[in-house]
């Protein structure tokens, strides 16, 4: 049960996190400072938080991205801008893109609510073994209440992705291995969010989970494959209900409530490519027992 409350507020978090990964806005202010190439847009703007580090740094806090992904683009971004630049230019464009997906909110009490719920609950995540979520936790919240709300909400992403990391270590999966694995489970192809792999390491990652029996000769997920697929998520849910245990079950309600109205207009805007949309919103039915 604890899984399904840190799921369904994931479910309504990450996809409004996601307006301030590569909506025109956000790309025109990198494009603006210089960073347009060697996905800088991305590895830049995401580690901006961790100072300026190298390229080592970034690979171990992202995980699913080896060193030679990053290398072309950190440390170089750097000498083109410096992350404090960085951080500010994003928190820009967050703020012209959530003003036109959420213009009729802006300013509104039920953002100003849901940005005191937020910082409440944040007070409930650890920092221990999650550097990424440290270093943007040590940022300056931003004083207009839709960027601060954003912020937060990319806290919680960033504190469920470290805690993610940590579960796909201890499953002994190789950042190489995980792509294949999560994207057997939604039953896509190779294209798309796998398309950084070369040819070379994207089979051997896929030969390495047959031998292990979690994928089949076709390279879908095996019953092997989907129970380890499935335990991965659980683990991961379960490090990331703190803020809401926290929070408790009627503030945390409130806040689900919030945000899934405030993600339904910003998919109403239809505006953002790839934007990832969760199905069948839904509230547990029960809280789980601390």
């Amino acid at each position: 049960m604890q899984a399904k409350i840190a799921r369904a507020m994931f479910q309504v978090y990450e996809p409004i996190v996601l307006t301030g990964y590569g909506a025109p806005e956000v790309q025109a202010i990198c494009d603006q400072l210089g960073l347009s190439e060697h996905r800088m847009s991305y590895y830049a703007v995401r580690s901006a938080a961790l100072g300026p580090v190298a390229a080592e740094v970034v690979s171990a806090t992202f995980y699913h991205h080896p060193v030679e992904m990053v290398s072309p683009a950190i440390p170089l971004a750097w000498s083109i801008a410096s992350p404090e630049s960085i951080i500010a230019a994003r928190f820009d464009g967050v703020d012209q893109v959530l003003r036109r997906l959420l213009f009729d909110q802006i300013g509104s009490p039920q953002i100003t609510e849901a940005v005191e719920l937020v910082r409440e609950a944040m007070t409930g995540c650890s920092l221990a073994g999650r550097p990424l979520f440290a270093a943007h936790a040590a940022l300056e919240w931003p004083s207009a209440p839709h960027v601060a709300l954003w912020h937060g909400l990319n806290l919680f992403r960033e504190h469920r992705g470290d805690g993610h990391t940590s579960v796909v270590m201890a499953a002994h999966l190789t950042p190489q291995q995980t792509a294949p694995l999560l994207i057997a489970a939604t039953g896509e192809n190779r294209d798309g969010r796998s398309w950084r792999w070369t040819d070379d390491a994207w089979n051997k990652a896929v030969a390495d989970l047959q031998e292990r029996g979690w994928l089949d000769d076709a390279g879908g997920l095996t019953d092997e494959g989907h129970s380890a697929r499935t335990r991965i998520e659980e683990e991961t849910d379960g490090l990331a209900l703190g803020p809401w245990l926290h929070l408790g079950e009627e503030r945390t309600h409130r806040l689900w409530t919030l945000l899934r109205d405030l993600l339904q207009m910003i998919l109403d805007q239809n505006g953002l490519r790839r934007l990832r949309t969760p199905v069948g919103l839904n509230w547990p039915a029960q809280w789980p027992a601390c």
